[in-house]
């Protein structure tokens, strides 16, 4: 009888393991979900460059619901920084470890980094293309000679609120 019993609270115990184990392997190796937004504008010679045109948009909708989405490199890459919807100025980011040079690399727009000069939320910063992109950040990218009252056209965080909330493909 006392054998019976302590086998009986041994597969309890095993079960209970097993189980809880199955939940925090789900917890700890379940990818995070990435997805906020940040501002950008480009100025060269007192110009402001628009990219709104579709051929900087990114098509798919964003990651929200993460089945079945595809893992390969290509997409991994272009979920790191893009632009949705003809809005040239919201930048998107569902991948962790996303930088300034991300975003330029995944609308195809060249940039000469030693010929630019980079602000992000105001503050001028060295190497700005290698700076990881933060959720409601500003940046300002000057190419070229540029007049620094440009910098007061900076994406604000209300509008980026505001954006983030119209957009259809985001379901923020």
């Amino acid at each position: 009888m006392q054998k019976k019993f302590f086998y009986i609270v041994v597969i309890i115990v095993f079960i209970l393991l097993g189980t809880s184990l199955i939940f925090a392997s789900n917890n700890f190796f379940t990818p995070k979900k990435v997805h906020y937004h940040a501002g950008f504008v480009v100025f060269q010679n007192n110009k402001k460059i628009d990219f709104s045109d579709i051929k900087y948009m990114y098509i798919e909708p964003c990651a929200i619901n993460e089945t079945n989405k595809n893992e390969n490199s290509k997409t991994i890459q272009m979920e790191k920084a893009h632009l949705h919807e003809n809005v040239g100025d919201l930048v998107h980011v569902e991948r962790d470890g996303a930088t300034w040079r991300d975003l330029f690399t995944n609308i195809s727009f060249p940039i000469d980094y030693t010929k630019t000069t980079g602000y992000i939320n105001g503050k001028q910063i060295a190497n700005f293309q290698s700076q990881p992109i933060q959720p409601d950040e500003s940046l300002v990218v000057f190419i070229g000679s540029n007049d620094a009252a440009l910098l007061s056209q900076a994406v604000t965080k209300d509008y980026m609120t505001k954006m983030a909330k119209k957009s259809t493909t985001c379901g923020d």
